[in-house]
């Protein structure tokens, strides 16, 4: 899905910096509670879009904190101005390539990861790109404390497949799986059933939802 760039969103985004927004900066690995004022929990969503998700999860969770990344700066841009407005404390956004993620944290720094709806790169040769590849399984596993909690959903039936072998590869223990997500009985309040602005898309579609929980370590 394509967006529009606001022709100020630096600006914009900027505005919030130290608030909503956080510059990704190496200096920041291991002091992230630092932005929060408090002891809690750190969680992440990686490839958070316009963070609708990760939004509600704090709403839900306020003991809990959530860091939102996201490569496209723009997409963030109204999102933080909605965390402003909201006066949510418990949620921050920063923005950098998923790629370099152990440069951002420290080890053991992070208590579990959401990916959403990751880009399923399907031609064979951009594999290692897929956020779910062993290479990736490996980084988000150094970050996390133990149990490290990984949390996929797509509604690509091949990234899915590829994801539980990966899984298998690096040892990984599943602990849920869901290859028909909205096709069953969910508790209303499960966050389960937390939609991203792609999931309200696909269900509109009658595209199966796919979902998996594991611990990394």
């Amino acid at each position: 899905m394509r967006y529009r760039k606001s022709k100020n969103y630096l600006e914009r985004l900027q505005s919030n910096t130290g608030r909503s927004y956080i510059e990704a900066l190496t200096s920041n690995k291991g002091i992230w509670k630092d932005f929060f004022y408090n002891e809690n929990e750190l969680v992440l969503e990686i490839g958070c879009g316009k963070a609708g998700f990760v939004i509600e999860l704090a709403k839900r969770n306020p003991q809990i904190n959530y860091i939102g990344i996201e490569k496209s700066m723009p997409l963030l841009t109204q999102t933080s101005e909605l965390i402003e407005q909201l006066n949510l404390k418990n949620v921050k956004l920063t923005s950098f390539n998923a790629s370099e993620i152990t440069d951002y944290f420290e080890d053991e720094e992070i208590s579990a990861i959401y990916l959403n709806f990751s880009d399923p790169w399907p031609k064979d040769r951009h594999y290692k790109r897929r956020l779910t590849s062993e290479g990736f399984l490996h980084k988000y596993s150094k970050i996390l404390k133990f149990p490290g909690k990984l949390y996929f959903k797509t509604d690509n039936s091949a990234l899915f497949e590829f994801t539980l072998i990966q899984i298998s590869q690096v040892k990984a223990l599943l602990k849920d799986i869901d290859i028909d997500l909205h096709n069953k009985r969910i508790s209303e309040d499960s966050e389960k059933l937390i939609l991203t602005e792609y999931e309200k898309r696909f269900i509109a579609l009658g595209a199966p939802i796919y979902r998996l929980e594991a611990d990394l370590k």
